[in-house]
């Protein structure tokens, strides 16, 4: 597993010439999948996101992508609402508010989302409790 704080920075290289295509700004996740959907770049002239089905490869110091492949360009109508996970805050389905999110584990071959980690409590919870994201918000199902 990986942490998402780990990628954020990463250099992302394209998997075709070797040229750097921008450097990872966050992850862009599915809640009702509890997977990663799409990777936000920045530094990048080809543009915001690269899917997630176009990652061949993520280690400790890049992030190697088809962008041949990719459709990248084009952002998505809640992209802008979930750039910034680290730090938005984490409601109940009841509406509770129960802190922010410190962290977010995630297998970095299938991009299913492991644990969040909510303010400075070290018990993870299971990403597997999702029901929404948006951008004020991030909604946790009953355990």
């Amino acid at each position: 597993m990986m942490l998402l704080s780990q990628t954020l920075g990463l250099s992302v290289i394209s998997a075709e010439d070797a040229l750097p295509a921008g450097e990872v700004a966050g992850l862009g996740i599915d809640p009702l999948t509890c997977r990663v959907r799409e990777l936000y770049l920045k530094n990048t002239e080809s543009g915001d996101s690269v899917p997630w089905a176009q990652v061949r490869g993520m280690g400790p110091d890049a992030v190697i992508v088809d962008t041949a492949a990719a459709e990248t360009g084009r952002e998505s109508p809640h992209s802008r609402a979930h750039k910034r996970l680290l730090g938005k805050r984490i409601l109940t389905e009841f509406g509770e508010d129960i802190g922010t999110l410190t962290e977010v584990t995630f297998d970095p071959e299938t991009g299913a989302v492991g644990d969040l980690y909510i303010g400075r409590d070290p018990t993870p919870v299971p990403g597997s409790r999702m029901v929404g994201l948006g951008s004020y918000a991030l909604v946790l199902g009953a355990g």
